[in-house]
């Protein structure tokens, strides 16, 4: 990119192109810019966030925004909400176990066109449109995860993953690609799982042993009694606060995955809204962030 002065300048451009709106921030950003350059970051995006075409577009933007400053970014996403309604207007029950969706051979067949043949293209087409290089692995024309059936299938083809292409994604990362991951396994067999996509980017972000793994929810993030957002947690304050019962439901599930992710290596683990456009490079690029931080 040159001398520092013309880094400073390329970065100026790139800030006020795709988030002119964080001007107060710019200064600052071109600091956390550095700090991430050689890391990588891996994203879950779904739920709301894929459902919304205003924050699709921004999100689109922020990736974009990364990519053009030489961030390493992964992005493994889901599709829960598109795929239940598909379902509902097929008139197919739904259901779940312990969280996750029972997948026959007809409801992966849906889950597969969804997430593989929709929803993948079109966030690659949206990154792309606002001047980023992304490129689509699919699970189906192109796979990468390695997976098994979990129950012994009684809850149909959903997948656990047991291995990954990390050679084929870091190429794209040296090349300044974002990889764009569908959480669809497969087996030696030619069988296609679905898999959770939490549980996608948790495995993806431990291979890769990334600096932050980035879980965009539609949820503001962990809060407090007083509903005030927790922005950092680590083992001991989280231990505190599911014994006084600040940490209930369905987050107790989510914190203890975040755990066992930063064991395996990931060094910090946030939990943004995926709802709040600008939320990603908010999160990245301001010391106060846009979630909570979980770390060791």
């Amino acid at each position: 990119m040159g001398n520092d002065l013309d880094i400073a300048l390329q970065r100026a451009k790139i800030f006020n192109k795709l988030w002119p709106q964080g001007k107060s921030f710019h200064k600052k950003a071109s600091n956390y810019a550095d700090f991430y350059q050689d890391k990588i970051i891996v994203i879950k995006y779904g739920g709301f966030a894929l459902s919304n075409q205003k924050i699709v577009k921004s999100f689109a933007k922020n990736i974009s925004l990364f990519n053009q400053l030489g961030l390493k970014v992964v992005i493994v996403h889901g599709g829960g909400p598109q795929i239940e309604k598909e379902l509902l207007k097929q008139k197919i029950v739904d259901r779940e176990y312990q969280g996750l969706r029972v997948t026959t051979k007809k409801i992966l067949s849906i889950v597969k066109r969804i997430i593989a043949r929709e929803l993948n293209p079109m966030i690659v087409k949206n990154i792309t449109q606002q001047g980023g290089s992304a490129q689509s692995i699919n699970g189906i024309t192109k796979k990468i995860i390695k997976a098994k059936k979990i129950l012994n299938g009684k809850i149909g083809f959903v997948g656990t993953p047991t291995g990954l292409d990390k050679n084929y994604i870091l190429s794209l990362l040296e090349k300044n690609i974002v990889p764009v991951i569908s959480p669809l396994g497969f087996d030696n067999s030619g069988n296609t799982y679905n898999i959770n996509a939490d549980t996608a980017a948790g495995y993806v972000a431990e291979a890769l042993k990334a600096e932050r793994l980035i879980l965009l929810t539609d949820v503001a993030g962990v809060l407090d009694n007083k509903k005030n957002l927790i922005q950092a947690l680590d083992q001991k304050k989280a231990f505190k606060y599911i014994k006084n019962g600040t940490i209930t439901g369905g987050m107790l599930p989510k914190i203890k995955t975040c755990f066992n992710i930063i064991k395996k290596g990931v060094k910090g683990v946030v939990i943004i809204d995926g709802r709040n456009p600008n939320a990603t490079v908010l999160e990245l690029f301001t010391k106060k962030g846009a979630g909570t931080l979980i770390s060791k």
